[in-house]
């Protein structure tokens, strides 16, 4: 189902947004809409007391609309990351009962041992790399 980011008038249509993606593009245009209206203001009079202030309340408005589509957009990532933990985690659970009816007790227990050393060794190569490039 295709949402319709931008209404008519060009502003977000916040409630319309559905999914991260959605929420990435508007930003996108938000983030754009700020820039351009910042070079508005700049090249605006401030003697032009009602242009100026038009401008720079669409500047407020814009950067409220930012701030919004930028918390949806973490909870969602949020959202998304607890929802790959637990797929991951009913995998894992899943694929030890299936082996558990395939293969012996003490194979099982000696490539958990085997899976649990190569993940330590990863994990303090992962470790390393990222001390290395500090």
């Amino acid at each position: 189902m295709m949402s319709n980011i931008q209404l008519e008038n060009g502003r977000i249509n916040i409630e319309g947004l559905e999914g991260i993606a959605d929420h990435l593009k508007a930003l996108a245009i938000a983030n754009k809409t700020i820039d351009s209206i910042k070079e508005h203001v700049a090249k605006t009079d401030p003697s032009d007391i009602g242009r100026f202030r038009r401008t720079t309340d669409a500047l407020t408005a814009w950067r409220k609309m930012q701030r919004r589509i930028t918390e949806k957009l973490s909870v969602l990532r949020q959202e998304e990351k607890q929802m790959n933990r637990m797929r991951n985690q009913f995998e894992s659970e899943e694929l030890l009962r299936l082996l558990r009816g395939e293969v012996s007790k003490e194979k099982l227990l000696y490539c958990r041992i085997m899976a649990q050393a190569i993940a330590e060794q990863r994990l303090q190569e992962a470790l390393n790399k990222v001390v290395s490039n500090d």
